[in-house]
């Protein structure tokens, strides 16, 4: 009765402190709870604003909201989880020293969005490589999750698509060529010695007889003037760099083609130039 005495008199309190019920405000400015329905007091504009104060906050979706590093305590727990998930799963011997390499530790931080200490880092990566002992066959979802976190091996991967990289059904090879800012797209099938850059006949696309060598010269070399087909999308530099970018793209569909012709095409034919009397090497 107090805050309704307050209110008629003009006292009016503050409704928006928390020390309000705001189901019975709403009961008593709706009439639901008195039977009768009071005006709105001048000073207060929306009573909703000051019932806002009063509904219940949002849970936060992880344990670890409130921690200084959410997402770095998140994949802690979550690894832990996976660990008591697959602790009685079929473990590999693993051999110390051929160790899983994982995410270098600038790398991995980057990826969660925070600069890991080293401490953090070998938390990590003591938790993956419990979980690398699972057998693969037994827990496929695991393994597929763990690749996230493996570092990438280039030198690997590079031999990997080399291998991979062969002629499609109709016996159409494809590779990029790149020197300085230019880079090729090259596709090569075996026929009659045609080459068209830019769907333009080389001999017209390239104004210099040195240029239209240098495109050639692969073929030239293999004895293959006669014998492929080339197709190429060139952009970037200048015409010396495109002429070099589509020979290397050439270079590489021929070793695909042929992986015998490696050896000659790799060769550096350049030498060094003799010193001449009064000038500079």
């Amino acid at each position: 009765m107090f805050y309704i005495k307050s209110l008629l008199k003009g006292n009016t309190c503050n409704i928006r402190t928390k020390f309000l019920n705001a189901s019975f405000l709403r009961g008593v400015f709706t009439g639901s709870t008195t039977g009768f329905r009071l005006p709105l007091p001048p000073e207060v504009s929306q009573i909703e604003d000051a019932i806002e104060v009063f509904k219940p906050s949002e849970q936060p979706a992880s344990l670890s909201y409130f921690t200084a590093k959410p997402h770095y305590n998140d994949l802690l727990i979550h690894l832990d989880e996976l660990f008591e998930k697959y602790r009685n799963s079929p473990k590999l011997k693993r051999d110390k020293n051929s160790p899983t390499l994982w995410m270098l530790k600038d790398h991995l931080g980057s990826e969660l969005g925070l600069k890991l200490k080293s401490n953090q880092y070998r938390n990590i990566t003591r938790k993956l490589n419990r979980l690398d002992l699972v057998v693969p066959e037994s827990a496929p979802k695991l393994h597929s999750f763990l690749e996230l976190f493996k570092r990438i091996d280039l030198e690997k991967k590079k031999k990997e698509l080399e291998a991979n990289k062969t002629p499609n059904r109709y016996g159409v090879t494809y590779a990029v060529g790149r020197r300085k800012e230019a880079a090729a797209q090259v596709w090569l099938v075996e026929g009659d010695g045609k080459v068209f850059v830019n769907s333009i006949p080389v001999a017209d696309y390239f104004s210099l007889l040195k240029e239209r060598e240098t495109v050639l010269y692969p073929l030239y070399l293999t004895d293959s003037l006669n014998k492929y087909n080339v197709w190429v999308k060139v952009k970037g530099g200048g015409t010396s760099g495109q002429a070099g970018a589509i020979a290397h793209g050439i270079t590489k569909n021929l070793i695909i083609h042929d992986p015998s012709l490696k050896p000659d095409l790799r060769k550096d034919i350049r030498r060094v130039e003799r010193k001449k009397p009064g000038l500079a090497k």
